[in-house]
């Protein structure tokens, strides 16, 4: 019986009606700071949902929620349900830019005469790229009133912190109604245009300090007249010298910075009419290749922001967001790599990646998405992970690093899966099949993230995750002693930890085993981090053994002066 009163309500549309704007139309209306309202086609790498052009509408200056009138359903009743679905562009999970669906009761003759809100769906867009959302609408609510109108609205929801128009993409528009007198109204086709049209060239991304070409060639007139005048105008960006500002075609040299430049041609005939187009530069820094320690910058903030960079390591965690990327066995080694899954990277692999560094909410990541020009190459797979580094409390540079902890359960997960462990933060971003019991004690294990203004590890799976307080003794797998970068130049630090006071040595051997020097001799306490330097200007290039005896116990790794 079920299934049959389920089957009843899925047919019980009388009119369903799609839109995908392929006729050269916009938007119907709008509310708030909506900007740039165009018809295109592929742009900026986002290809159409559905056939061969979008919408796309932007937020200048960001502030308030603005809203696209996508359709509007008039000559409806009462008892009427309106579902209204739309396809929305977002690569940003969890967080803004993002659209959900909305709508507002409006008069029957116009649009534009608000009659109170509609409601909408509490979903939005989810970040995978492009994703349907939907709301089903009733004339049952409480303040519809007879010969009300439903307007359907994109809504779009920037980031607070965003100084720059943020860009959105909307595509197949469908309304299903259970109305038999409903009118479905969609963007219509624009008026044709006549005289002169500018084209200002497609969007390009350019390598910092290349020569830039501007190439306004594509520019016609409608009824075949000459274009008489041509003017370049650039709207925002770093300033940059252009050659010639009243020339079709015309050239600058793009900046050493990562950066967005605009620029506006405009066009003219012989009577005076004017045409304009904007063209946007999108202009790439690359520092090159770059251990993980350096792009880290081993500070707050990677020094590497906004430049792109290609780094090696290995996959210690992922899911459909990204991956964590480590390429060595201590402090400042490992990343977050976003990528919506693109790589199809797996924990395991040793990953070759490209992208652009970004301070997300002073999280560092790299970005590689094909969208802005990044890349990836999976070079092996199945290979032995780092060992986690045993950690009693959170710092900055274990961030994203594999790491263990161990301690009691003293705050059950709150609504976002979060716990706590003896003041350390727990939470089920990569796994979520585990419940701690209050004041029981476990040893945990997973990558150190950084998100909302705090530190906690993400345990992968049940096997992150056993009971009882490990110590350091039981711990097999536990490296005593770190060394990072790896190679490295003339500096190289060292960190180490043991599990009870007493005297530690650290010496460095060379690969015959002849000791060079001894930088550390002196009593340490237990299950607390030290931190050294060895300064190797004096050596030549080739590899160096560093070596901890501690107790008869003696850990030694091995590192390379490359000069």
């Amino acid at each position: 019986m079920k299934f049959y009163l389920s089957l009843i309500f899925l047919i019980s549309f009388s009119i369903s009606e799609t839109y995908s704007w392929e006729d050269g139309g916009t938007v119907l209306g709008s509310y708030g700071n909506l900007a740039n309202v165009l018809n295109v086609g592929e742009t900026n790498g986002v290809t159409p949902y559905d056939g061969d052009y979008m919408l796309t509408v932007s937020e200048d200056p960001v502030d308030g929620t603005p809203q696209a009138f996508i359709a509007w359903v008039t000559d409806i009743s009462a008892g009427d349900e309106i579902e209204a679905c739309f396809y929305g562009y977002d690569t940003t999970a969890g967080s803004s830019p993002s659209m959900r669906v909305w709508g507002s009761w409006s008069s029957n003759d116009d649009i534009n005469s608000y009659a109170g809100s509609a409601d909408g769906n509490e979903e939005y867009t989810d970040g995978s790229g492009w994703d349907q959302v939907c709301h089903t609408f009733s004339t049952s609510q409480a303040n519809w009133e007879e010969g009300e109108a439903l307007v359907v609205q994109a809504r779009l929801y920037s980031s607070s912190s965003s100084s720059e128009a943020v860009q959105y993409y909307i595509d197949l528009v469908e309304i299903n109604t259970t109305s038999t007198t409903a009118t479905i109204n969609f963007p219509g086709a624009q008026d044709p245009v006549t005289g002169p049209i500018a084209n200002a060239g497609e969007d390009q991304s350019v390598d910092a300090g290349s020569l830039v070409t501007l190439d306004g060639s594509g520019s016609y007139h409608t009824e075949g007249d000459d274009i008489v005048e041509y003017f370049w105008e650039q709207v925002s960006g770093p300033p940059v010298l252009i050659s010639d500002e009243e020339s079709m075609t015309t050239t600058f040299t793009a900046p050493s910075e990562t950066s967005s430049l605009s620029f506006d041609l405009s066009i003219y005939d012989a009577a005076g009419n004017e045409s304009s187009d904007t063209v946007t530069i999108n202009v790439v820094a690359s520092a090159g290749n770059l251990t993980i320690s350096q792009i880290q910058g081993e500070s707050d903030s990677s020094p590497y922001v906004d430049q792109f960079v290609t780094t090696v390591g290995l996959v210690t965690a992922a899911n459909n967001n990204g991956f964590y990327l480590q390429d060595c066995e201590g402090a400042w080694c490992g990343i977050w790599v976003l990528d919506f899954g693109e790589a199809n990277a797996s924990v395991g692999d040793e990953i070759e990646v490209t992208g652009q560094v970004e301070e997300y909410f002073n999280l560092t990541e790299i970005k590689i998405m094909s969208s802005i020009g990044g890349s990836s190459n999976i070079l092996s797979s199945n290979n032995e992970l780092y060992n986690p580094i045993v950690i009693s409390s959170v710092s900055e540079e274990f961030e994203s690093v594999l790491v263990k902890a161990a301690g009691t359960c003293t705050e059950l997960p709150n609504e976002y899966g979060e716990w706590s462990l003896s003041g350390i933060t727990i939470d089920d971003y990569l796994y979520d099949g585990f419940t701690p019991m209050l004041n029981s004690d476990y040893t945990i294990t997973g990558p150190l993230n950084y998100a909302y203004s705090l530190f906690r590890i993400n345990p992968r799976s049940a096997s992150d995750i056993e009971d009882g307080i490990l110590n350091l003794s039981d711990i097999t797998n536990f490296s005593l002693i770190e060394t990072y970068p790896n190679p490295f130049n003339p500096s190289l630090n060292i960190q180490f930890e043991i599990s009870e006071i007493g005297l530690a040595q650290i010496s460095v051997f060379d690969i015959n085993g002849n000791n060079l020097e001894t930088i550390f001799n002196d009593y340490v306490e237990p299950n607390q981090l030290n931190l050294l330097k060895w300064d190797a200007s004096s050596y030549s290039s080739g590899h160096y053994i560093v070596q901890l005896n501690f107790n008869s116990q003696i850990v030694s790794k091995k590192v390379t002066l490359l000069k």
